[in-house]
């Protein structure tokens, strides 16, 4: 719970400090040049995740991810993510080769405050639920929770950078994650997109297209 508090303290007071910062360099940002950053959209990419296995090479992981949200309100939204990767686990003088899989689907819901007309800071909570397993020998599932802060801000109207920082509680494990993501407006409908979330143990790389609405 310290952890917790003190990452999401350290979050929102960077939020802070940044967005005030931001607003005052944007005063003149026109909303006619700078569409609205947009919480009404599912998206779809490719994902890499990186183990860390100290004394030997990293796992690699590839597969698929989904995104979505929606908003209820001006400021309340829903929000769910799902992440689907699979990799050869090859152990030690080539005694056997396995596969790893892996999936994590959240859950949740979030705030939103423009503090300017190109940027908006967020809170959020989920439920998360993930599993992995080595094929044919066993599954782990885990059930948890996670909490985050954090912004996203329209550099130019086409460009959008965000990042956050997550606490994920899973019961018996626990770690503090960051998120950083950029987008790129194609169409008002069509963004692309590039995301990297990193801890002490593993990274996620994704990118793919998004759909607003």
């Amino acid at each position: 719970m310290k952890s917790l508090i003190t990452g999401l303290a350290l979050t929102a007071l960077g939020c802070c400090a940044f967005t005030a910062q931001a607003a005052a360099l944007n005063t003149q940002w026109s909303r006619a040049a700078a569409p609205d950053i947009s919480w009404d959209y599912v998206s779809a990419g490719l994902a890499r995740m990186t183990l860390k296995n100290s004394g030997s090479d990293n796992i690699e992981l590839d597969g698929y991810q989904l995104n979505g949200s929606y908003l209820l309100s001006d400021t309340l939204y829903l929000h769910a993510s799902y992440n689907d990767v699979s990799g050869d686990l090859d152990l030690v003088g080539d005694i056997m080769g396995l596969e790893l899989e892996a999936s994590e689907l959240t859950l949740g819901l979030g705030i939103r405050q423009r503090v300017a007309d190109n940027i908006d800071s967020f809170f959020e909570a989920a439920y998360v639920r993930s599993e992995s397993a080595v094929v044919g020998v066993g599954k782990d599932t885990l059930n948890g929770f996670q909490a985050g802060a954090g912004f996203r801000y329209r550099v130019i109207p086409k460009l959008e950078l965000a990042a956050a920082l997550n606490y994920h509680d899973g019961g018996d494990e626990s770690a503090t994650v960051g998120d950083v993501s950029a987008r790129f407006r194609v169409t008002p409908m069509l963004d692309l997109y590039v995301n990297y979330q990193f801890d002490s143990d593993a990274s996620l790389l994704g990118a793919g297209v998004a759909l607003n609405f």
